[in-house]
């Protein structure tokens, strides 16, 4: 199919009243998600996996992907109202950001986070628009060497990017691979590792372990009460678009975000520190930089947006994941009974295209609904802790059981849940293990096929 059939297609979806619906419900779920403390993008979209098995996989993708880029900013909304960020990469945002709020110039920083990850966003979704179809036509030629070290390499950034916690990402990493051989034998059709439970025979189911991992494991571990009374008053401030002054560093942010997110494993926060470094360091104004300077968020935002257009890359060109929603994605993607890489280019290209629209729309919609809704993100950013706890804690059992209606499915939530809170313990990285368990098959199985192939 050539590229424009294939939008005439993604519009198709987008433009029905089941896709615009999906779409606006996914970016406002998104926001809120992004701006509660603890849920991740990763976890977002792993709590909505499950409740999807009776979409349509076109419209469920659309919600995915509204989601994961609209969490993306809703991180920002806490990291600068009460300096607790919302997801990890908005910590960077938090430096700058929250140092604005105790000057009184929380609608300065609110628009200029607003503005940047629009414009990372937008900018990253034309890079995944560019090159994913391209990469795909290569990758058709791909074959159990070339998949292999793609494995490889995914594995190597994800420790090469730990920065200090090198060896203990090295040790998740290894975690995830070893999980990934549990079940059958996919060449000798004999059972391993599964302690006669018949449960186990198809592995380690991804989503229960996903929502264990990144959701339960943070309800868990108790919350410190941050800046609980705190009052918070959005002062006039320019308007959104005044801030595009800063395009040059919103450019090369989002450069750097998309290449950033390209590299399997590397992720969000990894983009948004690299490029807060690199905007400081030719900045004139090196000085104000951790004391409340836009353009420190700046560089922050646009990059950690721009990022989810570049992990998407290698997911829907390769089936290799960018990051730790994109792993999430490709679970989901086989629970709709698809399969990432350059065959869903051909067999599933309403899915595809209608993902390219998806990321772009909704980064217009972030826009509007980001400045329409300010003081509301904030208000929803003060929600009870104990209460979201027992509402996250609902959400996970019930979304691992409807998955295959399993009990064991919530048990092996519960595990995972258990299992990351001894993870965050020792810091060992989450995302990491994840990685493994996704790439840990893809390794295996293309190693032994080059066996077969040259013995």
């Amino acid at each position: 199919m050539d590229i424009f059939s294939g939008f005439i297609l993604g519009f198709e979806q987008i433009l029905s009243v089941s896709g615009v619906i999906t779409l606006v419900l996914g970016v406002l779920l998104g926001i809120m998600a992004g701006a509660t403390p603890g849920i991740s993008p990763a976890m977002a979209v792993a709590l909505l996996v499950p409740f999807s098995f009776g979409m349509e996989p076109a419209t469920a993708f659309i919600l995915f992907v509204a989601v994961y880029q609209a969490a993306n900013y809703g991180g920002s909304i806490t990291a600068i109202v009460i300096n607790t960020p919302g997801t990890a990469s908005s910590a960077v945002t938090a430096i700058d950001g929250h140092e604005l709020t105790k000057k009184g110039k929380v609608g300065k920083a609110l628009s200029s986070a607003l503005c940047s990850s629009v414009f990372g966003g937008i900018v990253g979704a034309i890079i995944l628009i560019l090159f994913s179809v391209p990469a795909s036509i290569i990758a058709v030629k791909f074959g159990p060497l070339e998949y292999l070290i793609l494995a490889l390499f995914g594995i190597l950034t994800v420790i090469l990017f730990a920065g200090k916690s090198k060896l203990k990402s090295f040790i998740a990493v290894i975690l995830g691979m070893l999980l990934a051989t549990i079940g059958i034998d996919s060449f000798t059709g004999q059972s391993r590792f599964t302690f006669g439970l018949v449960d186990l025979l198809d592995g380690v189911s991804l989503i229960p372990a996903m929502i264990g991992l990144f959701a339960l494991a943070e309800v868990f571990i108790p919350k410190e009460k941050n800046n609980k009374n705190i009052e918070i008053i959005l002062e006039k401030s320019e308007p959104v678009l005044f801030y595009l002054k800063y395009y040059i560093t919103q450019i090369k942010s989002s450069l750097i975000g998309t290449f950033i997110g390209i590299l399997p494993g590397a992720g969000a926060t990894v983009a948004s520190f690299i490029s807060y470094a690199e905007a400081k360091r030719v900045s004139k104004k090196k000085e104000n930089f951790g004391s409340g300077e836009v353009e420190g968020i700046v560089a922050s935002e646009a990059a950690n947006s721009s990022s989810v257009g570049g992990a998407l890359i290698p997911l829907l060109a390769l089936g290799i994941p960018g990051s730790a929603t994109d792993a999430v994605l490709l679970g989901a993607l086989t629970l709709h009974g698809l399969v990432a890489g350059p065959a869903l280019f051909q067999k599933a290209p309403e899915v595809v295209y209608g993902i390219f629209i998806s990321v772009l729309l909704a980064n217009l919609l972030i826009l509007i609904f980001g400045k329409l809704f300010n003081k509301v993100w904030v208000n929803i950013s003060k929600v009870n802790s104990s209460f979201l706890s027992l509402v996250i804690v609902l959400l996970c059992v019930l979304g691992s059981y409807s998955l295959k209606n399993s009990i064991f499915d919530c048990y092996l939530c519960i595990a995972f849940g258990l299992i990351g809170v001894v993870l965050k313990k020792y810091k060992v990285p989450l995302a990491a293990v994840i990685l493994g368990l996704v790439l840990g098959s893809i390794v295996e199985e293309n190693l032994r096929r080059i066996f077969l192939i040259y013995p």
